[in-house]
């Protein structure tokens, strides 16, 4: 963990008491204290983007791709990008 000035509390309330055994269980089978083994799975959880960040990533980052719906329909129809298509994605490169 990173040490920080701006470290929080988190209180989780009304929890299942079969939920919380199972995470005791399994925190104690790797030597952890519960709020260690809930510390590590929130900061594994925090570190792992979700579909949809990942999805606004690549929306972000991504060069655009200029086909028309025809383009698609002609390579879905032909089995593939026609020399048309093809020609137009290489010149972009």
């Amino acid at each position: 963990m990173s040490e920080s000035a701006d470290v929080g509390i988190v209180q989780v309330r009304d929890v299942d008491p079969t939920t919380l055994a199972v995470l005791r269980e399994r925190a104690r089978s790797l030597g952890q204290s519960l709020s260690g083994y809930l510390r590590d799975l929130m900061d594994a959880d925090a570190a792992t983007e979700t579909n949809a960040e990942v999805i606004a990533r690549i929306a972000r980052d991504r060069e655009p791709v200029e086909l028309t719906m025809d383009d698609i329909l002609v390579a879905r129809d032909e089995g593939g990008v026609d020399r048309h298509v093809r020609g137009r994605l290489l010149a972009r490169h």
